[in-house]
């Protein structure tokens, strides 16, 4: 059907509908609003009517011209909770040569195996549930759409992180493993990154583990631009989730690979708050590119005032102009002057101060672009949706929250449930055994089960975690980094 088949079609839709329209507009009582929400309610239905008929029609099609040594098995009625309300149609099972069950229009269409939800609706959930709760997603749909649970919500935010998880995962192997550099959408020979992490409360009764589990999360751009009165962040990448600093690290870096070239990377400003797992992601970046850390401004300023009280906070003042004249020493053994006067407080926090000032001397006031931006990052990004009261969390349920918004917030896809990423092991397996007892079974010598992919890979190795030198001649081997003429 063409453009203006399809223009002359929903002519005469809208012509049949205002009939119906106009008996609701006419009815004693009824104002505009009313007039509205029966409107978009017949609308709806009669949508959901027709996307029905086609369905069942695409089926027919579909059923009538199969594949040698198929058939049709039976006919069943499905529900599906959509963006215009329940869709209900009739499809047919197929027997293949094999013995497998087909579902033609459920390929056809790319319907996820024993989907209730619709792929538009699941997307819609998603998006709605990485900003709000999981019940006002729920009743976010219920305006125009099908009623689901809150539960149904949180699954579908589950198993999109868990796709998201899959996608990193494997970035990162391809990156580390095979050196081959994500597409990349922007070349900048300066990329500026902020990590740090936040604090979100698990589920459970006190006392039965940890009460707490931490997202580590980094933001990477490659400058910072003024305008309408805020400082924006130019081609922003996020990338969020609860796990170990490797894996958080090489995942990462490959999320940043997606916007940023990084064989065009000349240096890279990293900016913490000091903490270990932080400054570590130098050793991930590939060896080529020269590093430069820094201390967050926010992170020292907050460490030194916890060592005063209200009355005195003067001082301070006087120990972080010492700071940002670039005298972390100098600033440490004011600190400690002040603490054996009494004008600090004595005791253990301001004795890690002391500490922490001397350990990170390197890295605080350092020269280099304007940092400091990770703190609201984590509270407008994750804190928000995550650490609102009462809300509280799984560990595997906050790391696929953090996954999601950190894709939505680096407008990254997040990956869609397919038909061939929803078939459960079990499915798979019994399938692949149906095929080869068919084959079998029809005179073919014993065939040895497939393990894997069904091929030999070169001989490689993960490079992670070695040395710059290491990782710097498996780059130039793979053509991760880019020769230099």
């Amino acid at each position: 059907m063409n453009v203006n088949d399809t223009a002359k079609t929903r002519s005469e839709a809208a012509r049949l509908l205002a009939p119906i329209f106009f008996g609701v507009l006419c009815e004693e009582g009824a104002d505009f609003e009313s007039f509205e929400g029966r409107a978009v309610s017949i609308g709806r239905a009669v949508i959901a009517q027709a996307m029905s008929i086609d369905i069942e029609r695409l089926d027919a099609g579909l059923c009538a011209d199969l594949p040698d040594g198929c058939s049709v098995h039976d006919r069943r009625e499905k529900t599906l909770a959509t963006e215009v309300g329940d869709l209900s149609f009739a499809y047919r099972r197929v027997r293949d040569r094999f013995g497998n069950t087909v579902i033609p229009c459920a390929d056809a269409l790319d319907l996820p195996w024993n989907a209730r939800v619709s792929p538009a609706a699941r997307s819609f959930l998603v998006e709605a549930g990485a900003c709000v709760s999981y019940q006002k997603a729920a009743n976010l749909l219920a305006r125009n759409g099908s009623r689901v649970s809150a539960t149904t919500v949180m699954n579908a935010l589950r198993r999109a992180g868990e796709l998201c998880a899959e996608d990193d995962a494997a970035l990162a192997e391809e990156l580390f493993a095979n050196g081959v550099v994500p597409d990349a959408e922007v070349e900048s020979a300066q990329l500026l990154v902020e990590a740090d992490g936040t604090w979100i409360r698990l589920q459970g009764a006190p006392g039965s583990g940890p009460e707490r589990v931490e997202i580590k999360a980094l933001v990477a751009y490659g400058s910072k631009e003024r305008g309408g009165g805020k400082t924006r962040r130019v081609d922003a990448v996020h990338h969020g989730c609860v796990a170990s600093p490797g894996e958080f690290w090489t995942q990462g870096v490959a999320a940043i690979g997606t916007r940023f070239d990084l064989s065009k990377v000349e240096v890279c400003h990293l900016g913490t708050d000091g903490e270990g797992w932080c400054k570590r992601g130098v050793d991930f970046l590939p060896s080529r590119i020269g590093t430069a850390g820094h201390l967050d401004p926010f992170h020292v300023s907050r460490c030194v005032l916890s060592c005063f009280d209200r009355d005195a906070a003067r001082g301070a003042w006087h120990v972080m102009d010492v700071v940002n004249d670039g005298e972390a020493e100098e600033a440490a053994c004011l600190l400690e002057a002040m603490r054996d006067l009494g004008v600090a407080r004595p005791g253990k926090r301001t004795d890690q101060v002391i500490a922490y000032l001397r350990n990170n001397a390197g890295v605080i006031a350092a020269e280099g672009p304007s940092l400091g931006t990770m703190e609201s990052e984590n509270q407008h990004l994750y804190g928000a949706r995550m650490d609102s009261v009462p809300c509280a969390w799984s560990a595997a349920g906050a790391s696929a929250m953090a996954r999601v918004i950190s894709r939505r917030s680096s407008r990254r896809e997040v990956p869609r449930l397919t038909r061939a990423r929803s078939v459960t092991r079990r499915r798979a397996r019994r399938s692949e055994g149906r095929i080869l007892a068919s084959l079998e079974a029809g005179g073919a010598s014993k065939v040895v089960k497939s393990v894997g992919s069904g091929y030999l890979p070169p001989h490689r190795a993960s490079v992670t975690g070695l040395s710059a030198e290491v990782r710097y001649a498996a780059g130039l081997d793979s053509g991760m980094i880019a020769m230099q003429g």
